[in-house]
């Protein structure tokens, strides 16, 4: 782009027009003559006139009517204030005159221009997209929008196919944003093991553990159901919010199995209903200051707002309303389980004693 095409023809042209501009010297500027300015915009104006009477009806007589009138009003405007008209014409005419002369005087400069090439590149541009090996630099535009998943998946794979190693800012965005997911999803994959080994040691039964962890499952489906309703997608926005949501999640379902372990231990309630109450306000205090966060402008901050939001209620729900109905059923397996056990027991007792009796008893 830097190096001029057709080098040969246009400097033939150049040689050919060189004697004609090479003595041409310009004048001083004059000063401006008002009154033959006007003299010569009226004789102007006269043959438009004349011009006028003489063409045939059409288009252009209405032409020629509409020039000659304008011109008449550029006379009114000039003899309406003269002083200001010839100071605002000088400074135009000085302005006009500096860049003819600057400009006039570059081109007799360059009467006989030599062949460009990668010499007479200036060196910092030079470096910059030639090697002295030979090799160039190649910029390359996309034709899609790279900001868009799709188009920078599109554009990177065909740029690769070419060549593996190219580089600049449509793939060192896209890499890093695909890098940046990865991160998200296997932080949220290590924040589910790390929820599920501390809920795991909190209560050291596996069935208790399960019952823990469902309000978390059971809140992700949910959220996942709600992002569809709501058209929201993951994006590198809101895509970190789902740690903070699964800590929520675990805590709330946590909370509520540890105090229905101590009550069925001491005999207590199925939930406690402070637990409930605790629960319930540790939660819409979460929703409240999540939800405030989609009061922001940014699409992005809203976006993440509206997730977490949705993921705190929906875990915060499964916690209130799904988990005690699953309490309640284990603890009637297992109040059936230890009445089945009683009754057993009561059987072999019952077979055991009318023996045990006959073998004492002498004949």
């Amino acid at each position: 782009m830097l190096i001029p095409a057709d080098q040969e023809e246009k400097q033939q042209i150049i040689r050919a027009f060189a004697p004609i501009v090479a003595p041409v010297r310009i004048a001083r500027l004059l000063p401006v003559d008002l009154p033959r300015l006007i003299a010569g915009f009226e004789t102007l104006k006269r043959r438009l006139g004349i011009a006028e009477n003489e063409a045939p009806p059409g288009d252009a007589k209405q032409r020629l009517a509409k020039l000659t009138a304008a011109i008449d009003r550029l006379l009114r405007k000039i003899q309406s204030d003269p002083d200001a008209v010839e100071n605002a014409l000088t400074a135009l005419q000085q302005q006009l005159y500096r860049d003819f002369v600057r400009s006039f005087q570059r081109l007799q400069a360059n009467l006989a221009p030599k062949r460009a090439g990668l010499e007479q590149v200036p060196v910092e541009l030079k470096n910059r997209y030639y090697h002295p090996s030979g090799v160039f630099l190649i910029q390359i535009h996309p034709s899609v929008n790279i900001w868009d998943r799709e188009g920078a998946q599109k554009f990177v794979t065909e740029l690769r196919t070419v060549d593996a190693e190219v580089t600049g800012t449509p793939i060192i965005t896209y890499e890093a944003i695909r890098l940046m997911e990865r991160a998200y999803w296997q932080g949220t994959l290590y924040a589910v093991v790390l929820v599920t080994v501390l809920t795991a040691l909190a209560l050291r039964r596996v069935r208790e553990t399960l019952l823990a962890l469902a309000p978390l499952a059971l809140g992700l489906v949910w959220t996942a159901g709600l992002m569809y309703f709501f058209d929201l997608k993951f994006t590198l926005g809101n895509v970190f919010g789902l740690p903070l949501i699964l800590g929520a999640a675990s805590e709330y379902g946590l909370n509520i199995v540890l105090r229905f372990v101590e009550g069925r231990e001491s005999g207590g309630p199925l939930i406690a209903r402070s637990t409930v109450m605790a629960v319930l306000i540790n939660g819409l205090t979460n929703i409240v200051g999540f939800g405030s966060l989609m009061l922001a402008a940014h699409r992005g901050i809203f976006g993440l707002g509206l997730l977490l939001t949705l993921g705190t209620a929906c875990s915060l729900l499964a916690a209130l309303v799904v988990l005690p109905v699953l309490l309640r059923m284990v603890q009637r397996m297992r109040a059936a389980r230890v009445a089945r056990r009683a009754v057993k027991d009561a059987e072999a007792q019952a077979m055991t004693v009318p023996s045990a009796e006959r073998v004492g008893r002498p004949d």
